[in-house]
């Protein structure tokens, strides 16, 4: 990459560092559930779960924010909602009432954060340079947990209430979102001068069908993902493991991830146009490692694949999506892409239910059964080399 593109994708990604920042009041469940004796702890454990109405409601009106606003204001919208909503905690925190609205508004501008900084990628960067810049997003992604998890942790280890001293970094990357990503114009604007009648609904319109198949991969590599979370912790205190050596195993796994997105560039010289096949090897090789052994150096590998499989789907994707559309389809793609996303992880205990699969064991033979057949699905078809094809041709029209 152009070392001159480094402060823009620097930019563009310090946004990405808020994405799971609320990994960090999930991890103060217990605490702040002692300050609320009467609440039932199901409605406290709602903090680290409702950021995801949050995210949900912005991903549909992302399409038509993006039409109103340019993409690099609406970013700093959206940071400075997550810096307002997760501080007001500190300052009117007895109420869990409060702290739940201000969680909402928090997953409202991480939602926003997670479609714009992807088009903001897409109209930034071409080609291995963008696939790279998004790789890189989602070891900003990794980071952000691990960052904002540890000074949530120091913060507020006297009082709960402080460790929301953590949204005051918002100031920061407003700033670096400010100087170091260039403005942009509006699409519509964009449409007006090209002489374009441009709606929401002719853009849906002309989406190639490939897209649809995409999302159809992001609804399973959110199962996959949300099998191995919330199972993991079931399947190791089967073997005698307590909570924190499941932290301590995850914690580390994330390096995995991290790795990952910084030596993007060079696996998919490896992988070409099998990336997210091989990512499903990744998940694969995650679920059977946890499962099967009983080793404290390869329970960590096992994360430490779940992260590499999460970098190589979730960065191909959207590389994938960039190339299938124009700017205009690509803000509508990615709002469907997270959209799809969050309604698999939302939704994933329902299904995994519904087709009596047990927790725990169960679900991670299930697991590892479908990211087998994802691999053998996208490898035999040749998808990654029918949608670069595509994509090709799209980009002659």
């Amino acid at each position: 990459m152009n070392k001159k593109k480094i402060p823009l994708v620097l930019g563009i990604l310090s946004m990405n560092l808020l994405l799971m920042s609320t990994s960090a009041v999930s991890a103060a469940i217990a605490a702040i559930a002692k300050s609320f004796p009467k609440e039932p702890i199901s409605k406290v454990q709602m903090l680290g779960s409702i950021p995801q109405l949050g995210q949900l409601i912005a991903t549909v009106l992302f399409s038509y924010l993006a039409f109103k606003l340019t993409r690099k204001n609406l970013g700093i919208l959206a940071v400075a909602v997550v810096g307002v909503a997760g501080l007001l905690p500190v300052f009117y925190g007895s109420s869990l009432n409060l702290i739940l609205a201000c969680m909402v508004l928090v997953g409202f501008g991480t939602g926003i954060i997670s479609n714009v900084s992807p088009v903001l990628l897409q109209s930034n960067f071409d080609g291995e340079d963008r696939a790279t810049a998004m790789g890189w997003s989602v070891g900003a992604n990794n980071i952000g947990m691990m960052l904002f998890t540890a000074l949530g942790g120091i913060l507020g280890g006297s009082d709960w209430h402080n460790l929301f001293w953590i949204y005051a970094f918002s100031i920061v990357i407003i700033l670096m979102v400010f100087f170091l990503v260039p403005q942009d114009v509006k699409l519509s604007k964009t449409a007006e001068e090209n002489n374009q009648k441009t709606s929401l609904k002719t853009v849906f319109g002309s989406l190639n069908k490939h897209v649809y198949l995409i999302l159809g991969i992001t609804f399973v590599l959110s199962l996959c993902m949300m099998l191995f979370m919330t199972n993991q912790s079931i399947v190791l205190a089967g073997k005698g493991k307590g909570t924190a050596y499941v932290a301590l195993v995850t914690a580390i796994g994330n390096i995995g991830g991290i790795a990952t997105a910084v030596l993007i560039k060079y696996i998919r010289k490896i992988t070409k146009t099998n990336t997210i096949a091989w990512g499903f090897i990744a998940f694969m090789l995650s679920f059977v490692l946890v499962l099967f052994t009983n080793n404290f150096a390869l329970h960590i590998l096992g994360n430490m694949f779940s992260g590499v499989g999460i970098v190589l789907v979730n960065a191909t994707l959207p590389y994938e999506l960039s190339i299938l559309t124009d700017e205009k389809q690509f803000t509508v793609a990615i709002a469907m892409n997270t959209f799809v996303s969050s309604v698999a992880g939302m939704f994933a205990p329902i299904i995994i239910s519904l087709v009596n699969i047990s927790a725990g064991d169960g679900s991670f033979i299930a697991g590892t059964i479908l990211s087998a057949l994802m691999f053998l699905l996208l490898f035999i078809s040749r998808f990654g080399k029918k949608i670069e094809k595509v994509g090709s041709l799209h980009a002659t029209v």
